[in-house]
Formats: structure tokens, sequence, C-alpha cells
């Protein structure tokens, strides 16, 4: 009985997910021309970004792909490129990652991760 217990405990801590996100934030939005701003530190954009565009958020910490949401108004951004960022030691600390959103009007730019809100303070125009 204890050596089923034993194999019960090893076997669950092996498959358990090590999921902790420290930070997940909005970096920049770009139009199909490339053209951009970083929207860090704002509170609304300087340019109008209608149709089709693309973002770009930074993920800290590690999240083991899972569902990571990013909205402009209503429009839902599909995940195009990841780009994986190492600290000094050369251990990976985040993720860039970009999306592709297509039919933009405004409204604010809103990263969720599980349902979870990061990020929101930006109104796109």
């Amino acid at each position: 009985m204890k050596y089923l217990i034993l194999i019960l405990i090893i076997t669950t801590s092996l498959f358990s997910k090590n999921v902790k996100i420290d930070k997940a934030v909005a970096v920049g939005i770009f139009d199909e021309n490339g053209n951009g701003e970083n929207i860090q530190h704002l509170r609304e954009t300087k340019n109008d970004y209608n149709g089709l565009c693309y973002s770009k958020i930074v993920v800290f910490g590690n999240y083991q792909n899972q569902k990571i949401d990013v909205k402009i108004g209503k429009s839902i951004g599909h995940k195009i490129k990841s780009i994986p960022i190492y600290s000094k030691n050369k251990t990976k600390i985040g993720e860039e990652i970009s999306f592709k959103h297509y039919n933009i009007t405004k409204g604010y730019f809103e990263v969720k991760i599980e349902n979870k809100l990061f990020d929101t303070k930006v109104f796109v125009k």
C-alpha cells in the first residue's frame, strides 16, 4: 500500500504543470505597412489603426501553451510569431508574441491569459 501511494505521488508531481506568469503587457501596435508605435506608457494611440494591424505583447514567466487572448475592441488577434526572451545567464524569462488583427475599428487593447486580465489600459483609435 505504501508503494502504491508513493508511486501515485511521484506520477502526479511529474505530470503537474509549473505555470507561473509574472507579467503580460502590451508593447506595440503596427499597421500593415509596418508603421507603428510603442504603447507601453500610453493611454491612447496617436495613429488610427482601422482594418488590418499587428500587435506585440510580452509575457514574463512560464505560460506553457495556455490560451492567450489578445483583443482590440471586438477584433480577436491570431498568433503569428513567438520569440523567446533570455536573461544574461541565458535562461528563458519570457516570450515576445506577435498577433494579427482583422477588421479593427476602435476599442481597448486587452491581454488575457486563461481568462485572467493582465493589461487593458490602451485605447486604440
